[in-house]
């Protein structure tokens, strides 16, 4: 394709995205820098467009995050109890009356040092996957962790899918609002980070949390769900196999200490981690050497 064929797409294709962004929902800038980013990665001369493909599953999953207000609406029925009840079964802390789940027993055992380590560690789980996938990508793994990235897509989209057809409420939102029907009209909230924030005298879970547009997606625990690929990928390339493990455990407790997520969520997490990365192996054996991808 030649330059000029390409700026020409690649100015369409941004053009037909803001457009309708703009239609559905309103001028924002978010489309906006996401649209030049987009452009700047297609346009990237020869020599970095390794990179830009590198980062160009990014630039989707945060599109896709993005659109999720335009369809939410269109959510099945909320599911507030079950979740907890599952929890409560599968993980449940003390017996009978008294039985809690373990987001539960946390927020009554927070503690200033904890609040400041689980908070660094659920607000950096998307550098830390960047960080370690560009570590593979330069370390001679360049295909591996292309894959990687695509798996980073896959398993938001997945997410997202998820949580449309099974709406879920996240522990914060039983605490503060009931286990009845759910109030649609209910505000985000950074929940435990809050405390992180405080701390810190910093904005950081409260502008995070700002942007979301459904507060009905806890299960599954992309966070979790995320860190487990690199857990997968670390034990197979037989490097940063510890760090990604700990971290890892980070994450999961952080998930629920913080207040965001059940244990559960993050099982089902680690369970569409561990089917991306099946899926995309099954999809390779199938796909001739020398083919796509």
């Amino acid at each position: 394709m030649s330059p000029a064929r390409r700026a020409l797409w690649g100015a369409a294709g941004a053009a037909a995205y803001l457009g309708a962004g703009a239609a559905l929902g309103g001028w924002r800038p978010d489309p906006a820098l996401l649209a030049a980013a987009g452009l700047a990665a297609w346009l990237a001369p020869r020599r970095w467009r390794p990179l830009a493909l590198f980062a160009a599953p990014l630039l989707m999953v945060a599109a896709a995050y993005d659109a999720q207000r335009y369809w939410v609406g269109l959510r099945g029925a909320v599911h507030v109890a079950q979740p907890r009840a599952w929890e409560l079964a599968w993980f449940g802390i003390g017996s009978g009356a008294s039985r809690v789940t373990p987001a539960g027993f946390l927020q009554a055992h927070a503690a200033p040092w904890i609040d400041v380590l689980a908070g660094a560690a659920y607000l950096s789980y998307l550098a830390a996957f960047l960080g370690a996938a560009a570590w593979w990508r330069f370390g001679r793994r360049l295909a591996a962790a292309q894959d990687l990235m695509w798996q980073l897509l896959w398993i938001n989209l997945a997410g997202y899918a998820t949580y449309m057809a099974y709406p879920a409420a996240p522990p914060w939102y039983a605490d503060r609002y009931g286990l009845g029907p759910a109030v649609l009209s209910a505000a985000p909230e950074a929940a435990g980070g809050a405390r992180f924030d405080a701390l810190l005298g910093v904005h950081a879970f409260r502008d995070f949390y700002a942007k979301n547009t459904n507060i009905f997606g806890a299960i599954p625990s992309l966070h979790v769900g995320q860190t487990f690929l690199l857990v997968i990928f670390a034990w197979r390339a037989r490097s940063l196999r510890s760090a990604a493990s700990a971290y890892f455990a980070c994450v999961v407790f952080a998930s629920v200490y913080l207040n965001h997520h059940y244990l559960v969520d993050g099982v089902v997490g680690s369970a569409y981690a561990a089917g991306v990365v099946l899926a995309m192996e099954a999809w390779r054996r199938r796909v001739p050497a020398g083919g796509a991808g």
